[in-house]
């Protein structure tokens, strides 16, 4: 019960937030003299220059309750991303839908939560980032189960219903900052 409300009220933030910081259409006005003459291709500075970028939200930095990653562009439009969390670590393989750093992407990623006696598990797999034009990020995927540690078995061993599955729903939602 408590997982379908955190779900819902999740869905619902995502939704507002990508109404809010969604893309905006932009209307463009060429005066006769200016139609003659060929025209410059228009980029911003976030579009041309940024090729790295620091991210900073929940669940970001492998996992972590509070954590970052560090990304930067190696390609027109592929790009590694490294994090740390409280208690976590993280890394990606992004492929970015259009070449600059502020747009969303497709990623493999992986995440380990916890260190030591406090391990928790380890996760591979595909994720999806929406990044709106400047500074809201929120990422959705899943990952398959590499590992449990200590942790693990701590937060299952009163309860009835261990999770038999190898597949964890991965999520995170945070600010970006391009460099």
């Amino acid at each position: 019960m408590v997982t379908r409300k955190f779900f819902t009220v999740l869905s619902v933030f995502v939704l507002v937030a990508v109404t809010c910081f969604g893309q905006q259409n932009e209307v463009v006005f060429l005066e006769p003299q200016a139609a003659q003459s060929p025209q410059v291709e228009a980029t911003n500075k976030l579009e041309r220059e940024e090729r790295t970028s620091i991210n900073v939200g929940l669940l970001m930095g492998g996992g972590s309750l509070i954590g970052a990653d560090l990304e930067f562009l190696v390609g027109k439009r592929v790009g590694l991303q490294l994090g740390a969390g409280i208690s976590s670590m993280g890394f990606g393989v992004n492929y970015h839908l259009q070449p600059y750093i502020n747009s969303q992407f497709v990623s493999v990623q992986y995440w380990h939560q916890g260190f030591g006696d406090n391990h928790y598990a380890s996760y591979l797999g595909p994720m999806y980032s929406f990044r709106a034009r400047k500074i809201f990020q929120f990422g959705i995927g899943f990952g398959t189960v590499l590992s449990k540690g200590p942790g693990w078995e701590r937060a299952w061993e009163n309860r009835k219903n261990e999770p038999t599955g190898n597949i964890a729903l991965l999520y995170n939602i945070g600010l970006f900052f391009p460099l």
